[in-house]
């Protein structure tokens, strides 16, 4: 009776989960009480089943626990739809559940890089520097399917290392470590990391909830990962199909300018009622701009902008069909219909990130002012085309009769008694289309006509001064292309003249280019003796008069001999003294009159291309003199022009 008491008692000691020192206490009473051996024989064995089942019963109660805080755990972590928030919780969940001092999760990309950390418990914040020592996941892990773990991490050399396992390690101070893979499939997606400041070991049941709580964090990464991607996708789509329907009411918004501007032009506005108009739909002042690139039509207070550089944005606009974009928000549409160049369209306003006119509404505005420049452009406008197309015959070497050169001087529209001058330049490659549209601007200003022929613009110009014209379009062509412009010009004396100034200005182009004088303009005539040899007529006569004219003029009129002692000091190659015993006179008397020479002909007269050209215009003197004057030559003129062989 008495050994059933005492196991009854044992048994409400297990009840009441009482200290295993009341166990203890209960066999010492009885001793003490003086009970038999055998009833203290029987206590002592009903003692040890029931601490025995106390550990069963410890045990049965932390695995329970255990299995509840993995089950709030799985839940918690499927409630996140963000990656970071997933991160933090899951390190959380995990040091509650195994009641260790720091947790942290490491993220590895399919690269093997490091793509998140999160950590919880640590006395230190995980560092920002962290996730730049690793570039690679550890080794060790990728084939590791069951979690590692080590009682001493910095002695353990078996134990897998890294980068950021020793930084996490070195400042928190951990001594114990429990590491879990976290895996999609056969790829390592991560690594849960639980460490102690103290040794210890880790038991089956901590090891089997961690291998768990891994394969669920896992499936909850990829989860979440899947579920960031799809709604970045639905933004994305959102955004397209914002942008979309924006676009939509752009373009109705557009066509709906578009026509009230075009009624408001087929309603017989003028250019400044346009002008008005188009600035209030556009959101700013509007230049129309016609196809001479004069200002037809403004609105606004005048602007403070450099004409030069929107001249240029004008032409490269209008050459290239693009619209082009200024400081200060300018913006420079070009103005076509039908393939026809019209102009321009210059807007400015105030610029506001984010914010202007759409392509879609500049687009209509643009072709109503085409259908503005058509309704309103200058009757002989079309006769710039025709113009274009008689200039390409006249110089063409396929016009022959004299017929055929009188029709197409009457389309060319020429004056046969006014003068006329031929300007030629060469068109670098990509360059014709801005080059004819600055073309049809000068000569719709200055009058005549262009066309292109062989890579070449050519111009056809009234006026009697070819080099003069030559040297404009060269200033001009240039700053608007914003390069160096090589050009060459001729005299042309009626119809008949069209064709062979052209021919003369083409032989003097290619002289410059190849004389390398590039970005200068000349005509055949100043060009010296190269000029007379590629000159037409080959005028000795007046090649001796440019170069060594007013030496002959001082001869005659104070009856010296200046052209002997040029003649004579070339000889001596140089030499004042040497030409003196040549002339029998004192090198003093040379000296004299080579500074007068030097008056007559210029500082640069000894420099070598001007040497050269003056003693060949002495020779051709020399040789024109000893066949004897001209019939009806005054005398002390220059011998008239003969042709030279």
């Amino acid at each position: 009776m008495a050994a059933l008491q005492s196991e009854l008692t044992f048994l409400n000691l297990l009840v009441s989960k009482a200290p295993r020192r009341e166990y203890e206490e209960l066999l010492l009473r009885a001793r003490r009480d003086g009970a038999r051996p055998e009833a203290l024989q029987a206590l002592e064995q009903a003692k040890e089943v029931a601490l025995h089942l106390d550990e069963r019963l410890r045990e049965l109660d932390r695995r329970k626990n255990g299995l509840s805080a993995l089950i709030d755990s799985a839940r918690d972590l499927g409630e996140q739809v963000c990656l970071d928030t997933l991160l933090t919780t899951l390190a959380r969940r995990f040091r509650m559940m195994l009641h260790t001092d720091v947790t942290w999760i490491s993220l590895y990309a399919s690269d093997g890089r490091l793509i998140g950390l999160a950590g919880d418990g640590g006395i230190t914040a995980l560092s920002p520097d962290i996730p730049a020592l690793a570039a690679d996941a550890p080794a060790a892990m990728a084939d590791c399917r069951t979690p590692l773990w080590t009682t001493d991490y910095l002695r353990d050399e078996t134990f897998p290392r890294c980068d950021v396992i020793d930084a996490v390690v070195a400042s928190e101070g951990l001594s114990s470590l429990l590491a879990a893979p976290l895996r999609s499939g056969d790829r390592l997606i991560g690594v849960l990391h639980g460490g102690d400041r103290a040794i210890r070991s880790f038991t089956r049941e901590e090891i089997a909830l961690t291998a768990t709580l891994a394969d669920c964090a896992a499936a909850a990464v990829e989860r979440t990962r899947a579920l960031e991607e799809s709604l970045d996708q639905i933004r994305r789509l959102s955004d397209e199909v914002e942008e979309l329907r924006g676009r939509i009411r752009a373009e109705r918004h557009a066509e709906h300018v578009g026509r009230r501007l075009t009624d408001l032009v087929l309603g017989g506005a003028d250019a400044q009622s346009f002008a008005n108009a188009a600035a209030g739909a556009l959101g700013g002042e509007v230049w129309l701009r016609d196809e001479i690139d004069l200002t037809v039509a403004r609105t606004g207070d005048p602007w403070d902008i450099d004409e030069e550089e929107l001249a240029k944005a004008a032409l490269d606009a209008r050459a290239e069909e693009r619209i082009r974009h200024l400081p200060d928000g300018v913006t420079v549409a070009p103005v076509r219909l039908r393939g026809e160049d019209l102009g321009c369209l210059v807007l400015r306003r105030t610029p506001v990130p984010g914010a202007g006119p759409g392509a879609a509404l500049l687009e209509r505005a643009t072709r109503a002012a085409g259908v503005l420049a058509l309704l309103s452009r200058r009757a002989d406008v079309p006769g710039h085309r025709r113009r274009d197309e008689a200039l390409a015959e006249l110089i063409s070497t396929s016009v022959a009769g004299d017929r055929r050169r009188r029709q197409h001087a009457r389309r060319l529209e020429m004056d046969p008694d006014r003068e006329h001058v031929v300007v030629i330049t060469r068109a670098a490659p990509g360059e014709t289309g801005r080059m004819t549209v600055w073309a049809s601007s000068y000569v719709s200003l200055h009058g005549g006509a262009k066309t292109l022929r062989d890579g070449c613009l050519v111009l056809l110009l009234p006026g009697g001064d070819a080099g003069a014209a030559a040297r404009d379009v060269m200033r001009q062509l240039g700053r608007a292309l914003g390069r160096e412009v090589t050009a060459a010009g001729a005299m042309a004396r009626g119809h008949d003249g069209v064709g062979p100034a052209y021919q003369e200005a083409a032989r003097c182009l290619e002289a410059l280019v190849a004389l390398g004088r590039h970005g200068t303009a000349a005509t055949v005539e100043e060009l010296g003796f190269v000029g007379m040899l590629l000159g037409g007529n080959r005028d000795v006569g007046a090649f001796i008069e440019a170069t060594i004219g007013p030496v002959i003029a001082y001869d005659a009129e104070r009856s010296t001999d200046l052209s002997a002692t040029l003649a004579a000091y070339f000889a001596a190659k140089g030499s004042p003294t040497y030409a003196a015993e040549a002339l029998q006179v004192h090198p003093n008397t040379v000296a004299r009159r080579l500074e007068r020479i030097g008056q007559l002909l210029g500082p640069d007269w000894q420099q070598p291309a001007q040497a050269l050209e003056i003693q060949l215009a002495l020779r051709l003197q020399q040789l024109r003199a000893s066949l004897g004057p001209a019939s009806g030559a005054e005398p002390g003129t220059a011998p008239a022009p003969c042709p030279m062989a």
